[in-house]
């Protein structure tokens, strides 16, 4: 094994043991619970024997890489800590947990889909957060699928895993409170630590899994998974200019329309191909500002009244301030040094469903305690920013590659002046682009 693959894989054992325990730190500050975390002795591992391992139900969480490592590894639970995870995340009676621990099935699971998807979701940010603070050239981890059941015979088609595959397996005994201990650890195919491994955005996405509907949880978050086809997206228009001029003379656009009423949900806009539209467009009227030009700034398009909440603010608190600020985005920290940042959207995921008036019904005291979680718990971090001096061009891509939605601006003096948001950006595509209103429908034209 060459040198350069045994040290991102000895680093990357290394540091489990750490994410682990954060991972468990958090756990147990939102939910009052003790929880920890006992490494077992790494180990080379096949299918068959995480077969064994793992005989019941499993919760395994893809997880994708950028950086040192590239390609996917696999944070597994076995049954009874996916079991003892959900129940506590959603507050099930104790003897109820004890219960599925020992028989639960997929039908119990079910109905625990987001609890299970949410937990992979806090596994894989303490698992950034520890790699981007110590591991030289970490790029990104993001949670591409969760899936639950058993995928053993079929590990290729349930989770993207050859049958064959040479890996190397992080074993970890976890205890949460006084249920029983259960079986964890992170599976690392050898072909995450090559140093020769394709870029990501070269690799075949993993969201093609072929695996039964019952047995697999939503993915995490659809935004991450845009946000990868639009890298890709973008890569591909960008290569195109290295085309002769000749050909690109002889290459016809096509312009067809499609109907938009929300921008979260343009994912098959090619934001490249939209930028060269504009500028291709030499008509300024009287009084307009010139956003034709690729270098607008990120200081001239940014929201300067940017709001801001303490790390311990609850829930409640941020939505008080939400509303009063009207806006959706929340900077998090103090003396206006950013800890983190929240959004409408991760609020929304992390209060309970039964508060809406809809729900009101079957509300009960659970449901209201949501509303007391900390900030500091749901928000995002480490918090990406921009120059002020950022060209729109720069703002984008960092948007499409991070899969984020907004983009705080920080000066040299890393003071926060303003933060530019996808909406921010759609305004100024909107008012240079050639668009027809019908009723309350915007009719885009877009290039195929």
């Amino acid at each position: 094994m060459a040198d350069t693959q045994i040290i991102p894989e000895t680093k990357a054992i290394e540091l489990s043991t750490e994410a682990f325990n954060v991972f468990c730190e958090d756990i147990s500050g939102m939910f009052n619970v003790d929880m920890k975390s006992i490494p077992q002795k790494a180990c080379i591992e096949t299918i068959d024997g995480l077969k064994k391992r793992f005989k019941k139900l499993s919760a395994v969480n893809i997880v994708k890489t950028e950086g040192v490592l590239q390609g996917s590894f696999y944070l597994i639970f076995d049954q009874g800590g996916l079991f003892t995870l959900s129940g506590v995340v959603v507050m099930l009676p104790e003897n109820r947990i004890l219960e599925e621990i020992k028989r639960g099935t997929i039908k119990d699971v079910e109905s625990m889909n987001d609890a299970v998807r949410e937990i992979g979701n806090l596994c894989v940010g303490s698992w950034d957060r520890i790699f981007r603070e110590q591991f030289e050239g970490h790029g990104h981890f993001v949670q591409n699928g969760t899936f639950i059941g058993s995928p053993w015979d079929k590990p290729e088609d349930s989770i993207g895993l050859g049958k064959n595959e040479s890996l190397s397996f992080v074993p970890f005994e976890m205890t949460v409170g006084k249920f029983p201990s259960f079986t964890c650890g992170v599976i690392f195919p050898k072909s995450v630590f090559d140093a020769k491994a394709k870029p990501v955005s070269d690799e075949k996405p993993l969201t093609e899994n072929k695996a039964d509907d019952k047995n697999v949880a939503a993915d995490s978050n659809n935004v991450h998974e845009e946000s990868v086809k639009q890298t890709e997206e973008v890569t591909k228009n960008d290569n195109s200019e290295s085309e002769p001029v000749e050909k690109k003379k002889r290459t016809k656009t096509k312009i067809k329309s499609t109907s938009i009423s929300n921008p979260d949900t343009q994912s098959e806009i090619s934001v490249s191909e939209t930028i060269k539209r504009i500028t291709q467009s030499p008509a300024i009227l009287p009084g307009q500002v010139n956003h034709n030009d690729l270098s607008i700034s990120a200081a001239e398009i940014m929201d300067k009244n940017v709001a801001w909440c303490g790390s311990n603010a609850s829930v409640q608190q941020a939505i008080e301030k939400m509303q009063l600020h009207d806006t959706g985005y929340l900077m998090v920290g103090n003396e206006n040094v950013p800890e983190g940042i929240i959004s409408r959207s991760d609020i929304t995921g992390a209060v309970s469903p039964y508060l809406r008036p809809i729900f009101a019904k079957w509300r009960r005291p659970l449901d209201d305690a949501t509303m007391n979680i900390r900030i500091k718990w749901i928000m995002t971090r480490p918090v990406h920013t921009v120059k002020p001096d950022a060209p729109l061009t720069k703002i984008i891509e960092n948007m499409c590659k991070l899969g984020i939605r907004c983009l705080p601006v920080m000066n040299e003096n890393n003071k926060v002046e303003g933060i530019v948001t996808v909406f921010n950006i759609f305004r100024i595509l909107n008012n240079n682009m050639d668009i027809a209103t019908v009723g309350n429908t915007l009719q885009v034209p877009l290039l195929v």
